[in-house]
């Protein structure tokens, strides 16, 4: 049996070349057929968005991230905010606020107020400071080194008694001896020694009793840490004579 391509070659040349047309047709139509057929298999399903992965978001925000110190190194710088109590100067001079520190220690009138308001008068000024170093026992025991105490004060309401004072001599800082020879430990605290004349009266007895005492009063002002933004502060009193700064 001849083989195909024999056989071909034996077909007269019109006719060959017919069937070589009809056979190219042929194999393009197969050709077209394959690829034009729509693949039926299942579309995969689109991953949802929230499954792709995402970088985890910055600890700390931009905005602080160039902002310099936090609040806890920031926390040592700056001033304390203390309200001003009734009463209390409002000021920047130290000696002033000094001054009118001991006068109130020695001002006080039982016609007009109870002991636990005078007490509290000065008191309410006193800042204690964060190491702790003026706490207010201090301010009681130095409070009563003014002469005063509650069952005095009891006492002397009966006699409708009353104090008033007046500063007659002030030294502050590098004019104390003490001060000179142990420097404030940081910039800004002051201490003024001043010389109070005091008076006490009774509105049932015309005897007047006056003398003079000494008073140290330690002031806190900006540009310390501890003080106040725009004001000094008191942290401690002297009236004992022991204790008292020259």
């Amino acid at each position: 049996m001849r083989n195909a391509s024999a056989w071909m070659r034996d077909l007269p040349h019109s006719r060959r070349q017919w069937l070589l047309t009809a056979l190219v047709v042929t194999l393009a139509a197969v050709v077209i057929a394959l690829f034009l057929t729509p693949d039926k298999s299942p579309i995969p399903k689109e991953e949802s968005v929230s499954a792709v992965p995402t970088l985890p978001p910055s600890s700390v925000p931009p905005s602080q991230a160039t902002a310099g110190p936090g609040p806890a190194a920031a926390a040592a710088t700056v001033p304390l905010v203390v309200a001003v109590s009734p009463g209390e100067p409002k000021t920047l001079d130290f000696k002033k606020y000094a001054q009118d520190t001991a006068q109130a220690l020695f001002t006080w009138d039982t016609r007009t107020a109870t002991y636990t308001q005078v007490y509290s008068h000065v008191r309410s000024w006193w800042v204690v400071l964060a190491d702790g170093s003026n706490p207010l026992t201090v301010y009681t025991q130095e409070f009563e080194g003014t002469g005063i105490n509650s069952a005095a004060f009891a006492q002397l309401s009966t006699y409708g008694a009353y104090r008033t004072a007046t500063v007659t001599g002030t030294s502050c800082d590098d004019a104390l001896a003490q001060f000179r020879d142990h420097p404030a430990p940081w910039v800004g605290l002051h201490v003024c020694t001043m010389t109070v004349s005091v008076t006490d009266r009774s509105a049932v007895d015309p005897h007047v009793t006056a003398y003079r005492v000494p008073v140290s009063v330690m002031v806190n002002c900006p540009p310390a840490p501890t003080a106040p933004a725009n004001r000094c502060a008191l942290v401690g009193f002297y009236t004992m004579a022991s204790r008292i700064v020259y």
